[in-house]
């Protein structure tokens, strides 16, 4: 089963918002979301754990200015890390 993870930076207050826009309503309903924050930064960590592949999805990722970090797993084991 691969898992596609990506951290996000943004406004946590609009992550619903800017999550909706990036992903699509239906991409956005399988995803799990986990938002942190510190004094200067906002990001969020989101999750797709049933990930099918998405071509789209991964050139999205890899041209935004926006993800930190994205990267597909299988078995536990990084295999394509897209950011």
């Amino acid at each position: 089963m691969s898992k596609l993870i990506f951290e996000i930076k943004g406004d946590e207050r609009k992550w619903d918002v800017l999550l909706n826009d990036f992903l699509g309503e239906e991409l956005k309903k399988e995803c799990i979301v986990e938002s942190d924050a510190t004094v200067k930064k906002h990001w969020a960590r989101v999750h797709f754990l049933n990930y099918k592949p998405n071509k789209e999805l991964v050139n999205k990722l890899a041209e935004s200015e926006n993800i930190m970090s994205a990267y597909i797993i299988d078995n536990k084991k990084i295999t394509k890390k897209i950011r």
